[in-house]
């Protein structure tokens, strides 16, 4: 079934008939749905040529709770892998334990290639043998490659190699060249992907922007008792004409709000909105509600804008300012930050990129080096936060932003009606994947400035 399908599928509104009783398989319950993804993913894992198994679902189906039940089933040696920090900590609170990003999975320093690479010339200017020179020239020439290029360098040893299985889930921002890099090492990979999340950006999207495997549609009743699921569930099935998604008050602590307190405000670890001019304006109303001004500073957090393997980040990397350190140059921030997985390190970041949003634009063109191209992150885009999850997230409802963009694509070729239809699609689409970033409270507001009481 393609995505075309499956969009058509939910618009037309017609009964479904309830989901069959659920099977127990242990100490868990699987309905037939899942029996049959168990069964699937067996037979790849025994028999399949397929390296590669794509298992989607919608948020509350249980992706990741069933890819750890096949795993332990298999008996097999597997490792857990997401392409951001945050994602590798919420698998690893849901019991995979030792999930890493693919970064620290399959990429090394490049520190560490330099030092290789010096090691190659002292043995080539110690040898005499014309065929080990030719040899050590040949690896030479290869690993300073390496280090020219942009890109990130592969460890020469990971776990990968070993492995049986990887499990790799959000799966939305594994791009073209990083997916490749994973499917060197040869290990079978299982993939966990929601398709009703927004398309990815730069360059992602290698293993989701296919047909799944096996698609799970059926939502755990234990996951209803979440708000946010029933939240992302009533948006995925909202129907063209409910300019409000489904969501029309507050269930629980989640919900649409209309006002809150500055300290409320100030309890979200997170706030999403639509367009770049919204999240400067926010950044600057939730920096200065918390006293930081200026330049970045203790108690700021902040994102990579660009990846860069010299200073070993990636694009979309948050991180928390703990310190800042004397600089000598002006364009300059020297930073003391924490990353998602506590690790604590230096970072020189160009200071272009946290004055607005042409500054961002400068501080990326100004290259990739050891200088970080980053901005202030208490504010960023749904789009930017694909791949990552928070305990609370802040929703900056501009969803018809979206909607506006996909109904004058397709208003002169489609007529209004196929439009309005195809707008609803991709603001329920926006909306869905910013409320899905959420692990416990989803709070929707129609703006920041006008919501504060």
């Amino acid at each position: 079934m393609t995505d075309t399908d499956l969009r058509l599928a939910d618009l037309v509104g017609t009964e479904q008939p309830p989901p069959p009783a659920p099977v127990a398989t242990g100490d868990l319950d699987f309905a037939p749905q899942q029996e049959e993804a168990i069964r699937r993913i067996t037979d790849w894992y025994a028999d399949g040529d397929s390296q590669v198994f794509r298992l989607f679902g919608y948020a509350g189906t249980g992706k990741t709770t069933l890819a750890r039940h096949i795993v332990e089933g298999l008996g097999v040696s597997a490792l857990y892998a997401a392409f951001t920090g945050k994602a590798a900590y919420v698998l690893r609170s849901k019991g995979c334990d030792g999930a890493s990003t693919v970064h620290s999975l399959i990429y090394q320093p490049v520190e560490k290639a330099r030092k290789r690479l010096e090691g190659l010339k002292a043995q080539l200017r110690d040898s005499d043998d014309p065929g080990e020179r030719a040899e050590l020239a040949r690896h030479i020439a290869a690993e300073q490659a390496k280090i020219d290029s942009p890109d990130w360098i592969l460890r020469d040893e990971s776990e990968l190699s070993a492995a049986n299985l990887l499990v790799l889930d959000e799966v939305s921002m594994v791009g073209e060249r990083m997916a490749y890099d994973l499917l060197t090492y040869g290990t079978k990979i299982l993939c966990l992907g929601d398709p009703a999340q927004l398309p990815p950006v730069d360059g992602g999207g290698y293993f989701i922007n296919a047909a799944p495997d096996h698609l799970l549609t059926e939502i755990h009743r234990s996951a209803l008792d979440s708000p946010v699921t029933r939240m992302a569930t009533a948006i995925r099935d909202s129907q063209p004409g409910q300019r409000n998604y489904g969501i029309t008050g507050q269930d629980g602590d989640s919900g649409r709000l209309d006002r809150m307190s500055i300290g409320e405000l100030l309890e979200f670890d997170q706030v999403l909105v639509g367009r770049n001019a919204t999240r400067w304006q926010a950044v600057h109303l939730l920096r200065a509600l918390r006293g930081l001004t200026g330049g970045p500073q203790a108690g700021d957090r902040i994102i990579a804008l660009a990846n860069s393997g010299e200073a070993e980040v990636f694009n979309g990397q948050q991180f928390d300012v703990v310190d800042t350190l004397d600089s000598d140059r002006p364009d300059r921030h020297r930073l003391v930050v924490r990353d998602d997985e506590g690790n604590q390190r230096d970072l020189t970041c160009w200071a272009s990129g946290f004055r607005d949003l042409e500054g961002e634009k400068q501080a990326k063109r100004d290259g990739r080096g050891t200088v970080v191209a980053a901005t202030f992150a208490q504010a960023i885009t749904t789009h930017k936060s694909q791949g990552s999850q928070w305990p609370r997230v802040l929703v900056v409802d501009e969803s018809s932003v979206f909607y506006g963009a996909a109904y004058r694509e397709h208003a002169k070729t489609l007529g209004p009606a196929a439009a309005a239809i195809e707008g609803h699609v991709n603001g329920r689409r926006w909306l869905y994947t910013a409320i899905t970033r959420a692990s416990h409270r989803a709070v929707i507001v129609p703006s920041l400035n006008g919501v504060l009481s």
